[in-house]
């Protein structure tokens, strides 16, 4: 591994063949903006930077957790703090980053067929080691690492279960899995990392783990030794012991809990079996303020463990609730490049980007700081955010041409929600999340352009009375109908699949596959789901009831009879619904798209192919279904039970159902997401009436002020 300092080219590994520890001096990174209140945020409080909340975890509030990330960048990046970089990493060299934590240690091996078979054991139970390589007496050294931890709790858990499990076992010849800690003791201080190197690779052949800490003092580099990995203060003090019988002589004091260090080793997880070049593993110790600075360059940072992307701007590395955090400071501007590339199509009219940059801009300074070390988290909890690497020139173009431009009512700025489509209507916050908002009500949205071009699929139904889904490409007609007066078609293709929805989804079966001459009766034909119409289902009792557990303060019970909408807004979202005539009871309406098993939005219809209702002469009704959910049908003899697959049933006008031998529901409806504010198709269809942007915001957000600061 070769780093930069101040200039000239520095080894950080030697002759010795293991990287060493870099110790700074650190002063606390400032935090971007104060800690506000979302709602109080105006845009004369805006700065020019943003913090985007890659990995963290923050509770409740945001949990993506990793334990090192790994860094690179064609043309290098500094490494340091905050205003003061002192070391390089050379262009196209990766770097992991972690924290110096709680973690076990399963093996230490020179078998590197031994790393093999406990790797894949490991991996195969779902954990994630790393392989670290050491040099005892010139031979390489694997040692195979599972963490961080947050506590010596949740590592002991950890390693309970490693060493007890049958297959990693056999491995264990001399050392059980033992845990690891935060707490080193100091071998001394010297003048060259030679010198250090030298003391280091004495500890090394006597047994123990040593590393080299780079200090800085003043304007210069100081180089030392730490020694082991201590869980407590107990171990430490054995630790003290060992050195004592195997290094006489050698005075070792600890080492300053407190201090900020990165604690360095060499990670072959990769290609360890075949001699590939070790990847240098920081592990950042010190107090809770200590912050690690990365600066990049124009030509960004890629991380690794967010699909290679490539950020712009800086990386600050902490730790928060004492996992890694990780956080991309970068200026807001260019932000905006990436997050509305990814919201929206480049390919979509200039005056729907433009109200798209508008929007996104004014949603990220609204946040304050409510991620606590950020403002915005890079997920579609806030803004989708992909660094680099989905940036246009379209949608850069958009964010510039509107550059500083935000929404204010009240001389405040908006929280200007958006969400993908909205059905034809947008929603009225109330409906969704149950206050009342004066500048996000409901109104009529031209949502329909996200289906031109699609297919149309049939609802179908073969011999053997199953139904499902087939685009309207693979059939034709046959120029025959049944008695009941419904067209019949032929299969057009072998290997045709029937789907539960008129959606091909890769990851889920189809209800049946069937060959070319099939004939299939017509029961339905609609549009292709999408983010405008859609269907879901069909979803049984013991689905539902899984997907709605937990999620209201009244049980729903171990089963579903009835499903019904007992209650809708001024968009005809459904605010309400009743299971087994009780109300379902949710935090807010949104809740029901994730009790209902995902749905895309709350404006829905539900249909219950378990029952069906007579409507009488005299204008009574009633619903034919027994009380263990079979259906029954009602015929000359009385009543009897239907079939246990898929039954047809043709209302007054002439429309067919589909009636099931058990209890299942279908959703049918429209839109993408909450529905509140601004649709973004919809917004695509004002644009290409005419609308441009500022009279499409002000379409979607009512008495808006559009401010340049």
């Amino acid at each position: 591994m070769y780093l930069l300092g101040r200039g000239r080219a520095r080894s950080l590994m030697g002759k010795v063949g293991l990287a060493a520890i870099l110790t700074l001096s650190v002063a606390t990174t400032p935090m971007m903006m104060n800690s506000i209140s979302a709602k109080e945020a105006t845009a004369s409080e805006q700065a020019d930077q943003i913090r985007v909340v890659i990995f963290a975890d923050l509770g409740s509030q945001y949990k993506a957790i990793q334990s090192t990330v790994t860094l690179t960048s064609a043309s290098g990046f500094q490494i340091g703090v905050q205003g003061d970089p002192w070391l390089n990493a050379s262009a196209n060299q990766s770097v992991k980053f972690g924290l110096d934590a709680y973690a076990v240690k399963v093996l230490e091996t020179t078998d590197t067929r031994e790393v093999n078979g406990v790797v894949n054991r490991l991996q195969a139970m779902k954990e994630a080691p790393s392989v670290m390589m050491v040099r005892r007496q010139g031979v390489a050294t694997y040692q195979i690492v599972l963490g961080d931890y947050v506590s010596a709790a949740e590592a002991s858990k950890v390693r309970d279960r490693v060493t007890t499990d049958a297959s990693l076992a056999a491995y264990y010849k001399k050392d059980k899995p033992v845990i690891t800690g935060n707490l080193h003791l100091g071998a001394g201080s010297y003048g060259s990392e030679q010198q250090a190197a030298a003391v280091q690779q004495k500890i090394l052949d006597a047994g123990m783990d040593a590393y080299i800490a780079i200090t800085k003092t003043g304007g210069g580099l100081q180089f030392a030794v730490w020694v082991g990995q201590a869980a407590d203060q107990a171990e430490l003090n054995a630790l003290r012991n060992q050195a004592a019988q195997k290094l006489p002589g050698m005075s070792l004091q600890p080492v300053d809990a407190s201090q900020m260090g990165l604690l360095a080793r060499d990670n072959v997880t990769v290609g360890y079996a075949n001699g590939s070049e070790p990847i240098p593993q920081y592990s950042m110790s010190g107090s809770a303020g200590a912050k690690l600075w990365i600066n990049g360059s124009s030509s960004g940072i890629k991380l690794s463990e967010r699909s290679n992307r490539s950020y712009r701007g800086s990386f600050e590395i902490s730790a928060y609730n004492n996992r890694l955090a990780l956080v991309n400071e970068l200026p807001l501007e260019q932000y905006l490049y990436s997050v509305v590339a990814m919201e929206v199509s480049p390919s979509w009219p200039a005056e729907s980007l433009k109200a798209q940059a508008v929007a996104a801009r004014t949603y990220a300074l609204f946040q304050g700081n409510k991620f606590k070390i950020g403002q915005v988290v890079d997920t579609t909890l806030s803004q989708a955010y992909y660094g680099m690497d989905k940036e246009h020139p379209n949608t850069n173009a958009a964010v510039e041409a509107t550059a500083g431009l935000v929404m204010k009512v009240g001389g405040k700025l908006i929280e200007p929600v958006y969400s993908s489509n909205s059905g034809g209507k947008t929603a009225d916050s109330s409906e969704i999340w149950g206050n009342k908002t004066s500048y996000l009500v409901s109104v009529d949205s031209p949502d329909d352009v996200a289906e031109k071009g699609l297919p149309y699929w049939y609802r179908v139904m073969l011999s053997d009375n199953t139904t499902g889904y087939v685009r309207e490409d693979l059939v034709k007609d046959s120029g025959r109908k049944t008695d009941a007066g419904l067209p019949i078609y032929t299969i057009t293709t072998d290997g045709t699949n029937l789907r539960d929805i008129p959606l091909i989804q890769a990851d889920v079966k189809p209800v049946a596959i069937v060959n070319i001459g099939t004939e299939v009766v017509i029961l339905d034909k609609t549009i292709q789901s999408n983010t405008m119409h859609w269907i879901r289902g069909p979803y049984t009792s013991d689905e539902l009831v899984k997907a709605m557990s937990g999620k209201s303060k009244t049980p729903v019970g171990s089963s579903i009879a009835r499903l019904e909408v007992s209650g809708r807004g001024p968009s005809d979202r459904v605010t309400e619904i009743k299971v087994n005539g009780q109300v379902f009871d949710v935090k807010n309406p949104d809740t029901l798209r994730s009790a209902l098993n995902g749905l895309p939005s709350t404006r829905f219809d539900i249909e219950e192919t378990g029952s069906y209702t007579i409507l009488g002469a005299n204008g009574a009704t009633r619903t034919l279904a027994s009380s263990n959910g079979k259906v029954q049908a009602v015929t000359s003899k009385g009543n009897a039970a239907l079939n246990p697959g898929s039954n047809l049933i043709m209302g007054g006008h002439g429309q067919v159902h589909v009636i099931t031998g058990e209890a299942l529901y279908r959703f049918i409806g429209t839109g993408n997401g909450h529905g509140v504010g601004m649709s973004q198709w919809g917004a695509k269809g004002l644009a290409d009436q005419g609308y441009d942007y500022q009279s499409i915001l002000q379409y979607y957000y009512k008495d808006i002020n559009l401010v340049k600061e």
